[in-house]
């Protein structure tokens, strides 16, 4: 579902400090629910050369993004995915196999479709956290201390705050 905190987790693991170093190339590219193959692989493409790609045809822009990424280690994020149509699928990955051993594909999306479609390896499901839990989460970033004997006033405006962000844990953090 939407705005339970997909892109900002993406976007906490593409700038991890630990990462550093471990991928010669990241490449984030936003989707959305236009998947026309043409658009998504030069988006890739552009996203991984850091710059405008003007090859004609699907043939020469699969060339340039094999080209670019043989034998790299990478870690591509494609964030907000719509598409669920294998075969257009498997024309945006082609290209992207000849990355190193090690390479990654992170992709946001709504539906667990999509993430049967392309296969993953690995799904996270993010979900609202329940009331108290939210309250808990809160209460630990706002008072360092996690002091239980908040004044009544600081904890009304807490609790306020809490119901504001409806469940999602980067919302409360």
């Amino acid at each position: 579902s939407g705005g339970v905190g997909k892109t900002t987790l993406a976007q906490h693991v593409y700038s991890d400090p630990r990462i550093e170093g471990k991928f010669v190339i990241k490449a984030w590219v936003c989707v959305s629910d236009d998947f026309d193959v043409l658009t998504v692989t030069r988006a890739i493409l552009e996203a991984v050369i850091d710059s405008t790609d003007n090859s004609r045809g699907l043939e020469m822009v699969h060339r340039r993004l094999k080209e670019n990424l043989i034998g790299k280690r990478y870690l591509l994020v494609l964030d907000d995915v719509w598409n669920e149509k294998r075969e257009k699928w498997e024309a945006v990955l082609t290209p992207l196999t000849y990355g190193a051993r090690g390479s990654r594909i992170l992709v946001t999306t709504r539906t667990t479709k999509v993430a049967s479609t392309v296969r993953s390896n690995k799904e996270l499901h993010l979900e609202q956290l329940q009331e108290d839990h939210c309250w808990k989460v809160f209460a630990k970033h706002a008072f360092q201390d996690d002091n239980p004997r908040l004044n009544v006033e600081l904890k009304e405006i807490g609790i306020k705050i809490v119901e504001k962000c409806k469940g999602l844990p980067l919302a409360l953090g």
